[in-house]
């Protein structure tokens, strides 16, 4: 029989996260004597599964995490599933109106991870990762995440393929991120529909994504320094778009999830 594999993830609200969105996926669960209490439910339902749970020094809990940046928990479970392709183009072309995320070559996890969770705060709809090397989303980018991996579908793809034609047959508007021959970002009019695509820091996008795009927008630099970190260009180009239609009412604020304290069977 093949072994199942699995994902070592760490974090409080990562760790929270993956118990109320998928608990049926872990498969043992770590804990620090400080935590205990906090994961009490969780190691309660563990125990009358039957699954590995320890409350264990922080010492060990490096060991068994892979890092010291753990917060006290770890759990190994399944990889977390992403949007198939087939399923990514069901979503875009049922959208009425919405934002996309697609980064291209962005592959730090802790830019990956603090993009997923500024995409999650704003109600983006979807992130997509073009990749030739990352093909799931590690335990590092989760935690940094703080539970949005859980929240926000992404789809990893090693190539855009058809991309730009299920965006436009969708009826989204392409909107490259560049400082070159690109207007002022608040200076766009935001379309109802919108692919919003990063580049890789340095690299910045390529040549086909600028070619397909409809808009060329650049952050205005006031400052000495030339440019940002791209996750924080997501954070400032996503409170732009998503300013029109928060003004206009045409967006609902989800209320946050909370776990209701039941022990669940």
């Amino acid at each position: 029989m093949q072994r199942e594999s699995l994902t070592k993830f760490f974090g409080v609200q990562c760790c929270h996260a993956i118990f109320e969105a998928r608990r049926n996926e872990v498969r043992r669960v770590f804990v620090s004597p400080e935590l205990e209490e906090k994961f009490g439910r969780v190691l309660r339902w563990a125990d009358r599964r039957g699954l590995p749970a320890r409350v264990v020094s922080d010492e060990e809990l490096a060991r068994v995490a892979g890092t010291e940046h753990h917060e006290g928990v770890c759990f190994e479970a399944k990889p977390l599933a992403g949007l198939q392709p087939g399923d990514l183009k069901r979503r875009l072309a049922d959208l009425q109106r919405g934002v996309i995320v697609v980064l291209e070559g962005v592959e730090n996890p802790h830019n990956v991870g603090a993009i997923l969770r500024t995409a999650c705060f704003f109600g983006v709809s979807a992130v997509i990762l073009r990749s030739a090397i990352v093909s799931s989303l590690s335990g590092a980018a989760c935690r940094i995440a703080e539970g949005a991996a859980e929240h926000v579908p992404l789809c990893i793809v090693p190539e855009y393929s058809n991309l730009f034609s299920v965006l436009k047959a969708a009826g989204f508007a392409v909107v490259a991120t560049t400082p070159h021959e690109a207007r002022s970002l608040y200076s766009v009019r935001w379309p109802e529909k919108v692919a919003l695509f990063f580049g890789a820091e340095g690299a910045g996008l390529s040549e086909a994504v600028l070619q397909a795009a409809d808009i060329k927008a650049a952050i205005p630099r006031l400052g000495p320094i030339e440019s940002l970190n791209v996750a924080a260009s997501v954070s400032s180009v996503l409170t732009e778009a998503r300013r029109d239609a928060v003004v206009k009412g045409l967006v609902r604020r989800i209320a946050a999830s909370a776990a209701d304290g039941s022990e669940d069977a």
